[in-house]
């Protein structure tokens, strides 16, 4: 009994020791092959991955700044961004710079179409007046109005008026005497060029000198801003989105 597990133990290590040579020559035909190219390389190839060659290297790095000298390859440092669009319904109170004033008038010195340059709000109590800054070619004009007003103005910027501090109640000038018909207290935001000072509060003042014709000032602190021009309808206005 001993005798055959002898034998059996032999042939047993015979046999592991035929596998293992075996493994070791395919090995090295397999090692042989792959150096001299004659093996097959496309499942190596999708299994590892190997360094470029640098010449070749160099030679796409030249082909690609020549592309780029030439102008054949256009660069974009910040890719553009589409404009969101508004939410809110365009208004008086939510227009912005950019946006389009049309107003139609009989008076070629009103009517015109004019760019939303800034806009500023005045609120007060209950009340939100919206100064729109607007522009037409070398024009420029404030639209004040208000929600709750009937009526509308149009008026010119106007320098050189020599008013200092608190306004007087009548104001001469050259188109006519105008008579302070109403004063009031606002706080103020604006956005866009606006072109006024950036202060929290303004006292307004609105005079009147015939049916049409009015004054509008505005007090920041002791500098004051006026506007000359008339009254419009609101139902001769329109706005439109800038693009």
């Amino acid at each position: 009994m001993q005798a055959l597990l002898a034998a059996m133990t032999i042939a047993g290590a015979f046999w592991v020791g035929v596998l293992a040579a075996r493994r070791l020559r395919d090995w090295g035909e397999g090692r042989r092959s792959l150096d001299e190219g004659t093996g097959p390389r496309l499942a190596l190839a999708a299994a590892t991955s190997t360094p470029p060659d640098d010449a070749r290297t160099q030679r796409v790095r030249d082909l690609v700044a020549k592309r780029l000298h030439r102008g054949h390859v256009r660069l974009i440092a910040h890719p553009p961004t589409a404009t969101p669009e508004r939410s809110e319904e365009l208004g008086l109170t939510t227009l912005r710079r950019g946006d389009v004033i049309t107003i139609e008038e009989t008076d070629p010195g009103v009517a015109g179409d004019f760019i939303v340059d800034g806009v500023s709000l005045f609120r007060e109590g209950g009340q939100t007046t919206v100064i729109a800054t607007l522009s037409d070619a070398s024009r420029r004009r404030w639209l004040v109005a208000s929600p709750e007003l009937s009526e509308w103005f149009l008026v010119e910027p106007v320098t050189g008026h020599g008013l200092v501090g608190e306004p007087p109640r009548n104001i001469r000038r050259p188109s006519g005497d105008y008579g302070l018909k109403r004063r009031g207290q606002a706080s103020a935001a604006g956005t866009g060029v606006h072109g006024r000072p950036e202060l929290p509060r303004v006292a307004t003042y609105q005079y009147s000198a015939s049916t049409r014709q009015v004054l509008w000032l505005e007090r920041w602190d002791q500098e004051i801003l006026m506007g000359e021009g008339r009254t419009i309808e609101p139902g001769s206005v329109s706005f439109l989105p800038g693009s």
